[in-house]
């Protein structure tokens, strides 16, 4: 009975030593993931960091090369860019646009086409260009895959095409090319006929407060005119872009730019990668 009873014991112990070391080994795993996602950047973190680096060795005049064919275009021409619509903003933004007899270009995303289809025609009428920004506005969604992307942007292309009729081929990614736009991904776009945009001026307009936007503007176009390249302003479809846009405007008529839209004959400012593009999964 004893040596029973001793038997009894010692499994026990086993079992306690088993559901001891098991919990040992989850605590241990656990811990390794909460301290790999907090030191760990997100996707748009590091995209967001890429962007931001660019945008202040631009306005510091320490940017090694500009983007890809920045190159002056004949005569004094801007082309003012908005990402992220069509939105409530929009209206005003085409307004304050008349006003100053300037064309811009729309980067547009599928599902706000499809919930404000005659702002987008209004767009159109108004002569300004079109051009797609893909559906989601994700990172890990739109760079999941070569794939993602295409279909991404053949979706966009054909929320725009059933409102307006238009076959565009310009193309802005979420967050710009760098650095999970890669080679494959490139080919594929390449393939199918779009024309990448991404841009040398950065207003930040997202991030800064009220209307620091311009000013921040401002000085990079005129960084960037010492370096004859034609400034391609990234902008978003946003309330508080619209509430100053008529300063940036002003200033802009002021220095004889004039305001053009982007056409598929205009070869595209695309950013370089260097040896900063990669995966999505090797970040």
């Amino acid at each position: 009975m004893a040596l029973k009873r001793k038997s009894q014991w010692i499994k026990r112990l086993k079992r306690k030593k088993i559901i001891s070391l098991g919990l040992l080994l989850v605590t241990i795993f656990l811990s390794f993931f909460l301290i790999s996602t907090v030191t760990s950047p997100s996707p748009v973190k590091e995209v967001e960091k890429f962007v931001k680096n660019d945008a202040a060795k631009r306005k510091t005049g320490k940017l090694e090369s500009l983007p890809t064919n920045s190159k002056r275009a004949d005569g004094k021409v801007v082309y003012l860019t908005f990402d992220d619509g069509p939105s409530s903003a929009t209206d005003d933004i085409l307004e304050t646009l008349k006003k100053h007899d300037a064309k811009a270009t729309f980067f547009m995303l599928s599902p706000h086409m499809k919930e404000r289809p005659n702002v987008v025609k209004q767009v159109v009428k108004e002569g300004h260009g079109v051009g797609i920004h893909g559906v989601t506005h994700d990172v890990n969604r739109f760079y999941l895959s070569k794939q993602t992307a295409l279909s991404e942007m053949n979706e966009a292309q054909k929320a725009l095409e059933s409102i307006t009729g238009i076959h565009s081929v310009l193309i802005r990614t979420p967050y710009g090319s760098v650095p999970y736009l890669t080679k494959p991904f490139r080919e594929a776009l390449n393939a199918q006929g779009y024309e990448l945009w991404d841009w040398n001026i950065d207003s930040n307009d997202w991030d800064l407060p009220e209307g620091e936007y311009v000013e921040n503007l401002i000085e990079q176009i005129q960084s960037l005119e010492g370096n004859d390249a034609t400034p391609v302003v990234l902008l978003h479809d946003q309330s508080k872009t619209a509430k100053y846009l008529p300063e940036l405007l002003s200033y802009l008529t002021k220095q004889g730019f004039l305001m053009k839209k982007i056409e598929a004959s205009v070869e595209p400012v695309q950013f370089n990668c260097y040896d900063r593009c990669h995966r999505l999964d090797a970040s």
